[in-house]
């Protein structure tokens, strides 16, 4: 067995870099803050460089945090380039935003590499030719795209790639004629885990050496690849276990000869790849929540104690808000591809649709660091949706087709001010996009969310029939020209499961939404419910001091209104409903006095409207709600 080489890569971990984020300030200031936080960490890494010149490590940085220091710590560059030119240092390449890349189109996977390669020459003149796989999420068709754009190699965690290849040898991979090179990171080989001391760098070494002589004994240049991130990294030079282990290769106090190497130089001078196919995956970390596509929506995300691989499309299954913002950026991926017109503004889109396909907004964990960076891609769509509008003649529209790619057909509202879009499950509004403030109000997705859901109870205060709710609607009548949704389903509620059907109507224009309900009770008793629709809006104001609240109540319509505060008893018969969050004002107006019932909680405002309805046997009442959106401004009734 020839000389073993040692090929180690420092990244900084950004999905747990984003869980960090503050949000109590801006997006920006707020990514300014945690890749401050690990200026230091960057800098005891480069001070090592300095002292010990033998040590090669190849270095992995996205695009925004290489902006970053170009803006805030211009030396940091120099010196990195500095190393690169020395041979000691390797920045690899990457995707500007650190996208998942194979759920993307092809076209963008290109504009993210690309993106990162120029930030990367003009900041430190160097090109990459190689690259570590955002996220490690693979795709068979990348090769393609990493082809173009001139890369040689990847590096992903072995436990991507098939578990029959020797794990010390590189691997070539090829697609439709194009071959790249890939080198598989062994984590498990790590000096260190989260229960168990460091091993002692001769320890380490003469393990090593063992498992390599042990998978593949005939080799003549094997390679262990690991990746550490820098808080790992930080500890090993806090604890000179990295210096020792440098001082241990460089005087050859063990049997085995061990040599520090960099991967374009490793790729460049071996000879010995295994052929082989990876398929497309996505390594899920331990720790974070997670749920099998098969499951029921009635069971909880699971945690996963050890790493576990979905291929990309169940990944993004795995959540609904995530899965939305996914099929919101294909959907808007689709419409710039096909866009003509203005060339700067055609640019601008381009832009916006990169960021707004940043990996962490499409992470799992249900945290508020990951809310606030869907948030963020939600306003960068919805800009990059409002420029291209501009430039492409848009004219309002209603239609209907397969948006999420379920299978059903869903209702696409398009107008100048605003997007509805409106799907069977249910019949509610599961998507409402403002173009004013760039935000979805519908929420993420999660079950129980969005506008226009409806239940029936017993009584105000007793729990849910959710039959309604989670019930496929069927469609009666769909007319875009008349900008007009029927629906239909049918159910039981009550102890005594009476058979009740209801209609849902959607009237949509430019000015607002009509919602109209008919009840009819198909029984041959009467029918004594409470009906109650239910909006869950998320509003950056919700349970804060900030939202004010309008209400028109009893039957001489008194004005009542609540300044930075919602109502504080539990309901109020109201025929006018009006809440104010920062630059919206938002309005329901009934045809009916309703109950109404307020609350807000973690981002998330809930109004709730019930009606007490008492039918006949085969007969039916009507209900309506209008619904309105206006910039806020002061008004002393509401109209």
């Amino acid at each position: 067995m020839g000389t073993i080489h040692l090929c180690l890569e420092v990244n900084c971990n950004y999905m747990e870099l984003y869980s960090r984020l503050n949000p109590s300030v801006g997006y920006q200031q707020a990514l300014d803050g945690v890749f401050g936080s690990q200026y230091h960490e960057y800098y005891k890494l480069l001070q090592f460089l300095y002292a010990h010149p033998s040590c090669r490590i190849s270095v992995s940085i996205s695009g925004r945090h290489l902006d970053w220091f170009a803006r805030h710590h211009r030396e940091f560059l120099l010196v990195l380039s500095e190393l690169a030119g020395r041979k000691q240092m390797e920045i690899l390449g990457g995707a500007y935003y650190n996208p998942l890349l194979p759920t993307i189109l092809p076209a963008d996977r290109v504009g993210q590499i690309e993106l990162f390669t120029t930030a990367l020459r003009r900041h430190t003149g160097k090109r990459p030719r190689g690259m570590v796989i955002p996220n490690n999420a693979w795709d068979p068709s990348l090769v393609s795209s990493l082809k173009t754009c001139s890369m040689d190699y990847v590096m992903m965690d072995t436990r991507l790639i098939p578990q029959d290849k020797k794990s010390f040898l590189p691997y070539i991979v090829q697609e439709q004629g194009k071959i790249l090179y890939v080198l598989g990171q062994n984590q498990q080989l790590l000096p260190f885990s989260m229960t168990e001391d460091v091993i002692p760098p001769k320890e380490y070494l003469a393990q090593l050496e063992g498992q390599v002589s042990e998978a593949c004994s005939d080799a003549e240049n094997p390679v262990v690849c690991y990746s550490l991130d820098l808080t790992q990294m930080n500890y090993l030079l806090e604890s000179q276990w990295l210096q020792e282990l440098d001082t241990i290769i460089g005087q050859q106090q063990i049997r085995q000869t061990f040599q520090w190497t960099l991967p374009s130089r490793y790729v460049k001078d071996t000879q010995h790849f295994q052929r082989t196919y990876i398929p497309a995956g996505i390594l899920f970390p331990a720790g974070s929540p997670a749920k099998r596509v098969s499951d029921s929506e009635d069971c909880p995300a699971a945690v996963t104690r050890t790493p576990v691989i979905f291929n990309p499309y169940d990944y993004l299954l795995q959540d609904t808000g995530t899965y939305l913002l996914y099929s919101k950026m294909m959907h808007l991926s689709i419409l710039t591809s096909q866009s003509r017109g203005d060339k700067n503004r055609r640019k601008i889109v381009r832009d916006l649709l990169l960021e707004a396909q940043a990996g962490e907004a499409y992470q799992l964990a249900a945290t508020e660091s990951s809310r606030i960076s869907q948030t963020h891609a939600y306003r960068s769509l919805l800009q990059a949706e409002k420029v291209s509008r501009e430039c492409s003649g848009f004219f309002d529209s209603v239609t209907s087709y397969d948006y999420d790619a379920d299978g059903i057909r869903e209702y696409i509202c398009q107008f100048q001010p605003f997007n509805a879009y409106i799907q069977r499950r249910g019949g509610s509004i599961f998507e409402f996009d403002v173009f004013q403030t760039s935000r979805n109000y519908a929420g993420n997705g999660d079950n129980g969310a969005g506008l226009f859901l409806d239940y029936f109870l017993e009584d105000c205060s007793a729990p849910r029939n959710e039959e309604f709710s989670r019930q496929l609607y069927k469609e009666r009548s769909f007319d875009g020209k008349r900008r007009d949704i029927q629906l239909l389903a049918r159910g039981t509620v009550g102890a005594f499961r009476q058979l009740v059907s209801l209609k849902k109507n959607y009237v949509v224009s430019p000015d607002g939404i009509l919602v109209q309900y008919i009840i009819k009770n198909e029984g041959d008793q009467s029918l004594r419910q409470v009906f109650a629709v239910e909006s869950h809006l998320q509003l950056e104001a919700a349970g804060t001091d900030s939202l004010d609240t309008e209400l028109i109540c009893g039957q001489q319509e008194e004005l009542q209104v609540f300044h930075s505060q919602l109502p504080q008893d539990k309901g109020r018969d109201v025929s006018q409903v009006r809440f104010s969050d920062q630059d919206l004002s938002f309005v329901f107006v009934l045809n009916e006095q309703a109950t109404l019932k307020m609350r807000a909680c973690d981002g998330s405002l809930l109004v709730s409207l019930c009606w007490q309805v008492d039918i006949p046997p085969q007969r039916e009442v009507e209900k309506n709600i209008s619904f309105t959106v206006m910039p806020r401004k002061p008004s002393k009734r509401l109209r």
